[in-house]
């Protein structure tokens, strides 16, 4: 629940960084977003996170290939998931989050290149990416339909979107009770929107949706499964975003 444009770059075993400055795809990012406590309670949650969450985030993971960028990295969560030899790059804008991430980079051993940046202006060139993945981030992206436009560029022609996040849910009691639930959840959660229409967004984005699972980890609705490139903008009028 964080969010993922551009800064600091770090091609790291936990050491090797560079303070070289990256101006996004799309033009200069606006201020980073920072969440120092959100930050130290997020690495402490992920280290305690339930068998339906750990069991998740592999089943995410197990679906990327080729070189994989991973929009919102965080704490770096996912990384225990993902082979060592994969070649990866991630993204995230709160520098408190990024600095906790590159601390257990450096403990894994992992040697990962990390990039402080935006989802919406992601410094990268067109089609260089075999795979995107995005997973409890786009809760908290300020824009996600550009957010994933701009993850539709960055993948090669046959790349894919893996995705794993929460949404509002369908019902309608349910739903307006998490409309109105979110401007105070987004003040404790680093900015996290409880009633994202993400299968809708990512529809919007053009990109079509080759699989999608419906569940509830601890409580709240999901959405999981894989998009990939498509040449047209498919419109998401109709799609039911969530589960009763």
């Amino acid at each position: 629940m964080r969010e993922s444009g551009a800064g600091r770059e770090s091609t790291m075993s936990g050491t090797s960084q560079s303070d070289e400055a990256s101006k996004g795809a799309r033009g200069r990012p606006s201020a980073f977003p920072e969440h120092r406590a959100f930050a130290a309670f997020w690495e402490w949650a992920t280290k305690r996170e339930s068998k339906a969450e750990r069991e998740l985030r592999r089943a995410a993971s197990a679906k990327v290939s080729g070189r994989v960028l991973e929009l919102g990295v965080g704490v770096g969560a996912n990384w225990p998931c993902l082979p060592p030899e994969l070649a990866y790059v991630g993204i995230e804008p709160d520098p408190y989050m990024l600095r906790r991430a590159r601390k257990r980079a450096a403990a894994m051993g992992r040697e990962l290149t990390l990039k402080q940046a935006r989802a919406e202006q992601l410094p990268f060139e067109d089609e260089s990416f075999d795979t995107v993945l995005v997973t409890l981030t786009l809760c908290t992206v300020e824009d996600p339909v550009r957010a994933l436009t701009e993850a539709r560029r960055v993948m090669k022609p046959g790349g894919s979107l893996v995705f794993a996040e929460h949404v509002r849910p369908q019902g309608r009691l349910a739903g307006r009770l998490f409309d109105v639930l979110t401007p105070l959840w987004r003040r404790v959660g680093a900015g996290c929107h409880p009633n994202r229409r993400t299968e809708q967004t990512i529809l919007a984005a053009g990109l079509q949706i080759e699989a999608v699972e419906r569940q509830r980890v601890n409580g709240l609705p999901m959405i999981a499964g894989t998009a990939s490139k498509n040449c047209g903008t498919r419109q998401a009028k109709g799609v039911n975003d969530g589960i009763d």
